[in-house]
């Protein structure tokens, strides 16, 4: 295509090249440098608003078309350390109204605009481009279209609330903008967000088309629907009403642990309130959120997932790894649930996935694990028949050894058995080649145990995936005594290739997360015997912000699976011998949780019931239930929840201690992604900080002399207590010193 560069007297930016064809189209192509995405940052913004200058000055063109020079993708949005940077409201004004202003000039601008996306097109991205004319999409599974703000405990500051409800209508925005979810290319054009979802196959062809046809003023062709009624329903003043009503209910029992969640429906609603200015609303409420506890907490959590999926967090590479073939062929031992749901994850990824089972009857009932699976991934991704087979033709499963051949990581998933376990990784290493990897998802057996065993330790190490495997994005890498520092590397980019997000914990008893959260469990069981009620247990904790209470959540695992952990946890866990005593007698009768339709509650279709606890009052029990009342600074917590919440936090002190990872802030993120633990509060050392370790302490002096040892200070948390310092913010070394 023939171009000609801006006049003379333009400047030449830096994250941004502007042509100008002899069609009159302008051509302004963003390439933010020493960053794989596009971000909107300070100079970003102060040079698009140059351009926009020259564009209102200009009495030349008639189309701008505002591109990406990466092939990463569009704008993922603000950069978040800019976002991070701001601690009060007034300067939270300024930026807002900043964007809002250089947003507003671009719809104002006389040439049509046009953006084109591909790849992430995300926050303040896609409130560019709403602030377009049009916006044409590659239709592919990069493309991620979307304003995700919520999910750092924000709203959308430049207009999003506003343009987004305007183009889709309100009940579409409400949900896009509440759940912070993203769209691709086909989505986004039936709900009327792209006016063309185009193959990668024509993507350059079609694009110019698009272009072409806005010069000759021919019409957007439009995706036929049938009646959107809510949409009808939405032109009225009294189905707004309705609708926002319906979105106001929806998060009331969410609202003040997520109070951004308020603030959009108001932004929103606003957008369309006589007498109202909905962008003001938009800037007040972003502000007065950027300082709430709960934005804080989100934004770090943020910073720890960037982190944790950093390579250089967990290893310090030897620049030959970067050279060393990446896995490609992946190998499983099992293909039950877990098995099964690692290989549909690593097959939807482009891995080749080779399962071994036990025998030809196993290997059928595995198929048609997967087989159901993949149909459900494709249902809900909307696959084609093609795309879908694709996908499934990646992997296959057998019961001859030889299925193993010229894998490059094999992962262990047999049952939780260490003596079946030794026997498996035995006979396999000596099928693999000597570069191959592997591995066990054990969830609390020993890594070193089972490493004793094995030829070549130095290229063994856990690769715990969490269940179900397709929605839980941590995956514990644990590495053994002997494993080296090359596995780490692998392993660690394996699993971010995955899409999940890596934690490297050394071998422990339950790792990081089941040590953590598996006193809080067992406490939940102590509290049974004593007669507490078990729907008030639960209730207690989904209002402290869990997704679900500790004893629908050991139903959920299965008592016997728990049963199994508290053995391999004895060591470390107090009290362990009376939460095994009652585990074993409620699976002992059958109550093994929702799999057998009784354990703490009996299930019936959608309804569940609590059930009498198998094991009777104790002299412990009776005991200890004379001191319910727990008297404590409170800190927002009942009585419940402090018994049941506390001993998690004791245990995240003890992996800091004993250094079961590397950084603090990675006990908190493994404890957000593995258990759905509050995000607003940020994680249990989070909590810690917040509480202030001199009153945390008193606290669990008063929890100790009540309910005994499992509530006993770590050394670590006594040191901090004198100083008052901090987990996550650690105190001068000083300070600790002369403590």
């Amino acid at each position: 295509m023939m171009t000609v560069e801006l006049e003379s007297a333009m400047k030449t930016y830096k994250n941004f090249t502007v042509q100008c064809d002899y069609r009159g189209v302008w051509r302004i192509s963003l390439d933010v440098p020493n960053h794989a995405l596009n971000v909107l940052n300070h100079e970003v913004m102060h040079e698009l608003g140059s351009i926009v200058d020259e564009l209102e000055r200009s009495d030349r063109g008639s189309i701008v078309v505002f591109e990406s020079g990466k092939e990463s993708g569009f704008l993922a949005g603000a950069d978040v350390r800019l976002i991070d940077s701001i601690h009060d409201e007034e300067h939270a004004l300024d930026l807002l109204e900043l964007g809002q202003n250089l947003f507003a000039r671009i719809e104002n601008l006389s040439m049509i605009t046009i953006a084109v996306i591909h790849g992430p097109c995300l926050g303040g991205g896609l409130e560019l481009a709403l602030a377009c004319d049009h916006r044409v999409a590659r239709d592919n599974s990069s493309t991620k279209i979307g304003l995700p703000e919520i999910k750092l405990g924000l709203i959308p500051g430049w207009g999003g609330t506003q343009r987004l409800p305007r183009l889709i209508g309100l009940a579409k925005s409400l949900s896009m903008i509440l759940h912070g979810t993203d769209v691709d290319a086909r989505h986004a054009y039936r709900i009327g967000l792209v006016d063309e979802a185009i193959s990668p196959d024509h993507w350059e062809e079609n694009v110019e088309d698009f272009i072409a046809h806005r010069l000759s003023g021919e019409p957007i062709r439009r995706h036929k629907t049938r009646i959107d009624w809510m949409r009808l329903l939405e032109w009225v003043p009294f189905g707004r009403r309705l609708i926002i009503h319906k979105a106001k209910k929806s998060i009331s029992n969410k609202k003040n642990d997520y109070p951004a969640l308020e603030t959009a429906i108001n932004a929103i609603s606003d957008g369309f309130r006589r007498g109202a200015d909905g962008f003001e609303s938009e800037r007040r409420g972003f502000s007065k959120l950027i300082t709430t506890p709960t934005c804080r907490h989100l934004l770090s959590l943020f910073f720890s997932r960037e982190s944790a999926r950093s390579l250089s967090t967990w290893t310090k590479a030897d620049s030959s790894w970067m050279h060393l073939p990446p896995i490609r062929t992946l190998g499983l031992l099992g293909a039950g649930a877990m098995g099964a749901g690692i290989a549909r994850v690593a097959a939807s990824r482009g891995y080749l996935v080779n399962i071994k089972e036990i025998d030809s009857l196993a290997a059928d009932h595995g198929r048609t694990r997967l087989n159901s699976m993949f149909e459900d991934y494709a249902r809900h991704k909307h696959l084609s028949e093609q795309a879908a087979g694709d996908i499934r033709d990646r992997v296959t499963v057998s019961h001859e050894s030889s299925v193993l051949d010229g894998c490059d990581c094999v992962v262990e998933a047999v049952v939780e058995r260490m003596d079946v376990k030794k026997l498996v990784l035995q006979s396999t290493e000596s099928q693999l080649a000597s570069s191959a990897i592997l591995t066990t998802n054990t969830s609390s057996l020993s890594v070193n145990e089972m490493a004793s065993v094995l030829k070549r330790p130095e290229y063994f190490a856990g690769l715990h995936f969490f269940n179900p495997v397709d929605r839980m994005e941590l995956v514990e890498v644990v590495r053994g005594s002997k494993t080296s520092d090359e596995t780490i590397f692998r392993l660690v980019n394996f699993v971010r290739a995955l899409g999940k997000t890596p934690v490297v914990t050394k071998d422990s008893p339950g790792f990081l997360v089941n040590r953590i959260l598996f006193p809080y469990l067992a406490e939940s069981v102590l509290m049974t015997i004593e007669g507490h009620d078990i729907e008030t247990i639960d209730r207690q904790i989904r209002r402290f912000g869990m997704p679900m209470g500790p004893l629908e959540l050991l139903d959920q695992v299965g008592l016997d699976v728990a049963l199994h952990v508290a053995h391999s946890l004895r060591s470390v866990l107090c009290d362990a011998d009376l939460v095994e005593d009652a585990l074993h007698q409620m699976v002992s009768v059958g109550r093994l949780g929702r799999k057998s339709g009784q354990g703490f509650y009996e299930y019936s279709g959608k309804q569940k019931l609590p059930l009498p606890t198998v094991a009777g009052p104790s002299n412990f029990a009776l005991k200890i239930r004379t001191a319910d009342m727990i008297e404590a600074i409170d800190f927002g917590m009942t009585a419940t929840q402090k018994r049941l919440i506390y001993p998690m936090l004791l245990e995240a002190i003890r992996c800091d201690e004993e250094s079961v990872v590397d950084y603090p802030w990675a006990i908190d993120l493994a404890m957000v992604l593995g258990t759905g633990f509050a995000p607003h509060r940020g994680g249990p050392l989070a909590i810690v900080d917040s509480i202030g370790t001199r009153h945390f302490m008193e606290n669990v002096e008063v929890l100790c002399d009540r309910f005994g040892r499992r509530f006993k200070a770590p050394e670590k948390l006594v040191r901090l207590a004198k100083v008052n310092g901090s987990f996550l913010r650690p105190a001068r070394d000083h300070e600790l010193a002369e403590s």
